[in-house]
């Protein structure tokens, strides 16, 4: 009887972890963690400056802004569905000592205002992507720039592209009209 129900109570823990790290895939991309050296690539390439403010939608356990502030000077912030992966990376900002300088929040990025946003930063599905565009185009100021991981923006010419590392960068520029391909 003892084993059976350690047995039951493997089985449920297992089932809630993968569908902890599953669910996330249906708001907007799964979870793929990121090494150092392409988070640098990554925003070397978005130009970001110290004193800027980084956004990250679906910050996953938030490595990407942590190196914003950290290696760049910046203040970011980062949203997550998932209320794990928003500990853990409110966990690493004040075990990195930079908590006033990096925050997460419990958020769909869907419902997210990213006025303030100098950078905002995507590793998002497509579908995500073209959801989340229309609403970037009215936030955002005409300074403002968009770097993307992996999947760009469909029907979006980039102003700025490193296809070795799979990266495109959008600026707002005029009234926050992005070019479309013809």
């Amino acid at each position: 009887m003892m084993l059976f129900s350690l047995s039951v109570f493997v089985l449920v823990a297992v089932l809630v972890l993968a569908v902890i790290a599953i669910a996330p895939a249906f708001w907007g991309s799964p979870w793929h963690p990121l090494r150092r050296q392409s988070i640098k690539k990554i925003l070397e390439f978005s130009e970001l400056k110290a004193g800027e403010n980084f956004f990250e939608l679906g910050s996953g356990d938030g490595r990407v802004s942590l190196s914003a502030v950290q290696d760049f000077g910046a203040k970011a912030t980062g949203f997550e569905i998932d209320p794990i992966k928003v500990w853990l990376a409110r966990w690493l900002a004040r075990r990195a000592n930079v908590s006033e300088s990096a925050q997460f929040f419990r958020k769909n990025f869907f419902e997210t205002d990213c006025s303030d946003a100098d950078v905002v930063y995507l590793y998002l599905t497509h579908q995500a992507m073209d959801r989340l565009l229309p609403e970037l185009k009215k936030q955002l100021k005409p300074s403002a720039r968009i770097v993307c991981y992996r999947f760009c923006f469909r029907g979006q010419a980039p102003d700025k592209i490193n296809a070795d590392n799979n990266l495109f960068l959008y600026r707002m520029g005029k009234g926050n009209a992005m070019n479309a391909y013809s």
